[in-house]
């Protein structure tokens, strides 16, 4: 096992270096890897490239530098949060939000002034995990001035997360949004929200979305999703 180990990290080492980068058969090799007990020796080369200049190089390297801890990781995500490329960015963000350090939160902050929605939404979220009452003050301050929906996801999620209960009626009120991916983060966030007191009430607002006329790509998700639910014994 050693020896397979070695070999897939020899050759993702080599892929790395050449161009152009070859993400499919990367990832193709890395899935041979038991990631919940990656080796350091990964870690090393998804550090190394970082700083590649071939963008998709340094999206691979951020998104499995997730299953690491070490300090180093963390600030590779500190670095990631302002690179140029918007997947970077928030994979960045997801691997602050996994570490979930205080220091990292004047890094999430600039991020919640993103263009993007889609890094506002994420960087919300990974406040959320930070889980401090100065988190907690850099969300409530941005919800006050959000207008974007599918930001407001990642907002309403984290205020959730650390206490406030009201936040999950304005995520159940996004089912009904106009923009689909709203819908299906919304979609997304719900099913880690549920717990036993809520669980009925989270049911029913996605069957009376299922009632709808809607998109093909929110019915598929809100089906799997009510079909999750439904075979979920745990509450």
């Amino acid at each position: 096992m050693l020896k397979k180990t070695k070999k897939i990290l020899n050759e993702i080492k080599t892929i790395i270096q050449q161009k152009p980068f070859d993400y499919e058969k990367a990832e193709n090799l890395i899935s041979e890897l038991n990631l919940e007990e990656a080796p350091l020796e990964l870690e090393n080369i998804l550090l190394a490239s970082i700083n590649n200049g071939d963008e998709n190089t340094r999206i691979f390297a951020y998104e499995y530098l997730y299953y690491f801890d070490s300090e180093a990781v963390f600030q590779a995500a500190l670095i990631g949060t302002t690179d140029d490329d918007d997947l970077v960015q928030m994979f960045s963000i997801e691997i602050l939000g996994n570490l979930a350090k205080v220091e990292s939160l004047p890094y999430l902050k600039k991020a919640l002034g993103d263009n993007d929605p889609n890094i506002r939404c994420f960087a919300a979220e990974s406040i959320g995990f930070v889980g401090t009452a100065e988190a907690k003050a850099i969300l409530q301050e941005q919800l006050n001035r959000e207008t974007d929906s599918y930001a407001k996801v990642g907002i309403y999620y984290a205020l959730y997360f650390l206490g406030q209960d009201e936040m999950l009626l304005s995520l159940l009120d996004l089912l009904e949004d106009n923009n689909h991916l709203t819908v299906i983060r919304s979609l997304d966030i719900l099913e880690n929200c549920v717990d036993q007191v809520n669980k009925e009430n989270i049911i029913v607002h996605i069957e009376n979305l299922l009632k709808r006329d809607i998109p093909i790509s929110i019915k598929e998700k809100a089906d799997a999703v009510l079909e999750g639910l439904n075979e979920d014994d745990r509450f």
